[in-house]
């Protein structure tokens, strides 16, 4: 029985389930963006670190995630519509969410208050959104701000 065949082209963008796992720090992809996105859920996951510090740190690492994007993902085309932020904004918003809501889940008793579920539906929206921003960037239809501005 022959063997299905692999794409053997990874594709440009990590899954929104490897930036969440690498923001969770439990598998971090050797996706450069994982990587990035690892060192943010980092961040965000120490609660007495001096906030000027990590302030400065996470305009690194998106500042590092836009440079990478621009260098790394197709042309848009001509007529791209604009994304509100960079990717850098959007993987950095993710990450502060994404450790917002666990922390809520950890440490709420009744994790099932109203709170707690608003916290977990924006996480859900912004994968959704993640996910779609990735695929309209892949297929060109989707153009970002230069690095380190937003529009």
């Amino acid at each position: 029985m022959p063997v299905p065949s692999r794409d053997p082209t990874p594709p440009l963008l990590p899954s929104a389930e490897e930036l969440c796992s690498a923001i969770r720090g439990h598998h971090i992809a050797p996706h450069p963006v994982t990587r990035f996105a690892g060192e943010l859920g980092h961040l965000y996951q120490q609660p007495h670190a001096r906030p000027s510090e990590c302030n400065c740190r996470r305009e690194e690492l998106a500042l590092a995630v836009d440079l990478w994007a621009s260098g790394n993902l197709p042309i848009p085309y001509p007529d791209a519509r604009l994304h509100t932020e960079t990717l850098g904004a959007v993987i950095d918003h993710l990450a502060r969410t994404q450790t917002h809501a666990y922390h809520l889940l950890m440490t709420t008793d009744d994790v099932s208050a109203p709170h707690v579920h608003a916290a977990w539906y924006q996480l859900a929206e912004l994968v959704d959104g993640y996910t779609e921003l990735a695929l309209a960037l892949t297929q060109r239809s989707t153009r970002l701000p230069a690095p380190g501005e937003e529009s």
